[in-house]
């Protein structure tokens, strides 16, 4: 590794230097011509151009994919020029920057305060050519020193220094010896020239840049309110070829609190909404291809829905785990959470996606408007709105599309339940697969025992507290039942439900006490007037809770929270999931009628041999109602909570 660094920084150095020399050559038109035919080349070579397009689309959501994608370009070609300027700046003469670089506040911001003997900070951003002010002081005879960040190669960062260095400017590196001649410079009345618009790392002062909480570098400030020189804000715009423009604007007005942090944290953010001004103004000259906000605490997390119920209740489970892992930081994450419903135009056509999107992915950036011919409109004009950190999506219908507007994003892709081939052999940021799913598995994905659930403590309580109000005894509730629905190959019968609520009759009276019903969104319609008419007089019933017509969010928490033994049907993966972690006796009915998928069956093993939970047929409910359940499964999914932190906490 150590022999490649220094083959890099050798041969760097040279074709650098063999290049400037070539470039020193030729007309400035042609050499700057070449520059920005090369940064056009850079731009559709590099993946930092995917980059900037997503920064872009961050910074501004309102803007198009078109102007997005010129933006980058131009961006890219721009600091080809800026990059030849700099390799020209030894043979730069004093006429080229009276030619070509037009001041604005020179004489009354700049030289009234340089001349004061005050010390002075030119704060700027990496816009236009943020390295002109440096040479063309140095050609006036007033040469200045300039805060650089070192390079990672020793050789390149001596010579472009040399460049900066070439009138007698000094660059001073951001190590303690460049901190001390920054703060020498400054206290004997000089003037420094600051980045100020980079990430500040951990070290930085929390700011809001662009609507995203993230860090900037709080020595510029720091040294402005404890040496009490004058700040002046700088910006360089490129206005066509070798014709700059630089606009120095009159003293920054420092805020004085008394509160050293507080001022510099209020000044920092003063001067970055002066630089979100600046930027959108003019955006394609902004530096956008580096990662600025690496390091944020706004997280915007997009979830995909196919409306099944149980599909989204995993998808919010998972993001109330991140929510509840962000809050812990210091500062804490700022979650941002949308909900896209994902409408196909038709069947056909959502049968017909994923082999679309299998050759769509890698090309997905800037390109969302093609989902237009598979979803419908609304679906498909948010989703090229969304402008997600996270993508989040449940079921394998869904991770085609997640990973289309994951890619567009430069988001990470996190997916609940196995994907089907061939989207299984993708690497995602986070796949939790329950363990009941068997085949070949994503590269990294973590095992869960059932779906995710976000049923917890405290959120039972809070159900409890408000469906109580509903029931008129909830202190005699000691069961409840969740009765599942329909699918393509398992029914309900009539019959089945019968017998089913007869057992449930004996038990409750078994417990000398009563219980509540609630059906699920599969559950057929004459099961449901069934229901409503066999429990009309009630009886030891005290609700029954018809899904379709009563959407209350607190039901089916509210129900496990006031009940001993919560008994599921077993055609229902996630409600089985949900009533295991509640802590309570859980206790899966077998319905007569097959057609339930292996995975069905898997889980129910699962369920018996390493967990204890009864899965039996209806007619045997009153005869295990009594026995105390093997609790050992709400050990294990806190234990699983746990482990998901730790794999959220690496995902943000």
């Amino acid at each position: 590794m150590k022999v490649t660094h220094t083959l890099i920084d050798v041969g760097g150095y040279w074709a650098i230097r063999i290049i400037s020399l070539w470039v020193q050559r030729l007309p400035l038109n042609v050499a700057l011509a070449l520059g920005s035919v090369v940064g056009g080349l850079t731009c559709f070579l590099s993946g930092r151009r995917r980059v900037a397009y997503s920064n872009l689309k961050s910074a501004f959501p309102e803007s198009t994919p078109k102007e997005r994608k010129r933006w980058a370009r131009e961006m890219y070609r721009h600091m080809g020029m800026t990059g030849v300027e700099i390799m020209r700046f030894p043979i730069v003469r004093k006429e080229y920057a009276d030619r070509y670089v037009t001041y604005h506040g020179y004489k009354e911001n700049y030289l009234k305060h340089r001349m004061s003997g005050k010390g002075v900070i030119l704060l700027t951003l990496h816009m236009g050519n943020w390295e002109l002010s440096q040479i063309i002081e140095g050609l006036r005879e007033r040469p200045m020193a300039v805060l650089t960040r070192r390079q990672k190669y020793q050789r390149l960062d001596q010579l472009l220094n040399s460049f900066r260095q070439h009138y007698g400017s000094l660059s001073l590196g951001k190590e303690k010896e460049g901190i001390r001649g920054l703060i020498q410079t400054l206290s004997e009345g000089g003037c420094v020239g600051v980045l100020g618009d980079q990430s500040g790392g951990d070290e930085g002062v929390w700011i809001r840049f662009f609507n995203r909480l993230t860090t900037s570098p709080k020595g510029p400030m720091a040294l402005a309110l404890k040496l009490g020189v004058t700040v002046l804000p700088v910006f360089h715009i490129r206005r066509d070829g070798p014709y700059h423009e630089v606009f120095i604007e009159p003293p920054f007005e420092l805020v004085r609190t008394g509160d050293s942090e507080k001022d510099i944290q209020i000044n920092t953010q003063n001067y970055i909404k002066l630089v979100e001004a600046w930027i959108s103004q003019y955006p394609s000259q902004w530096l956008w291809g580096h990662k600025r906000w690496k390091r944020t605490r706004t997280k915007r997390i997009l979830i995909l829905s196919d409306e099944k119920t149980g599909h989204i209740k995993q998808s919010e489970a998972l993001v109330k785990q991140m929510v509840q892992a962000g809050m812990d930081k210091t500062p804490p994450y700022e979650i941002l959470t949308e909900k896209i419903e994902v409408e196909f135009r038709s069947s056909r056509k959502k049968r017909l996606f994923p082999y679309f999107a299998l050759l769509f992915i890698p090309w997905a950036q800037g390109r969302l408007s093609w989902l237009r011919f598979f979803l419908s409109k609304e679906s498909a004009e948010r989703l090229e709105r969304a402008t997600p950190d996270i993508v989040v999506s449940a079921g394998a219908s869904l991770v085609p599309l997640n990973l289309c507007v994951a890619r567009e994003n430069l988001a990470k892709s996190s997916v609940l339940m196995k994907p089907s081939f061939p989207f299984n052999l993708f690497r995602y940021d986070l796949a939790l697969i329950p363990a009941h799913d068997q085949g070949l598995m994503p590269r990294g994905s973590f095992r869960t025992q059932g779906a995710l659930s976000d049923i917890d403590e405290k959120s039972l309580n809070q159900a409890k507290e408000v469906f109580s109000h509903s029931i008129p005894n909830p202190e005699r509730v000691r069961l409840s039942l969740f009765l599942g629905g329909e699918t393509r190959d398992f029914k309900l019968s009539l019959s089945d439900i019968e017998n089913l609520l007869a057992e449930i009759e004996r038990s409750s009276e078994k417990l000398r006490g009563d219980y509540l019903i609630t059906t699920s969104r599969r559950t057929p319609d004459e099961v449901s007037q069934f229901l409503k008419t066999r429990l009309e007089n009630r009886g030891r019933c005290q609700s029954c809770v018809i899904a379709t017509k009563d959407k209350r969010p607190e039901v089916v928490p509210g129900m496990m929270a006031l009940a001993d033994y919560l008994i599921v049907t077993e055609d229902s993966l996630s409600m089985i999931s949900e009533a295991l972690s509640s802590g309570k006796n859980v206790i899966v009915v077998k319905m007569r009628q097959n057609g339930l998928s292996k995975k069905h069956y898997r889980f129910q093993e699962l369920l018996k041999k390493e967990w204890g939970i009864p899965v039996v047929e209806a007619k045997r409910l009153s005869e295990v109602i009594g026995r105390e359940g093997d609790q050992a499964i709400s050990q294990y999914r806190e234990h699983e909570r746990a482990k998901i932190r730790e794999r959220l906490e690496n995902l943000f």
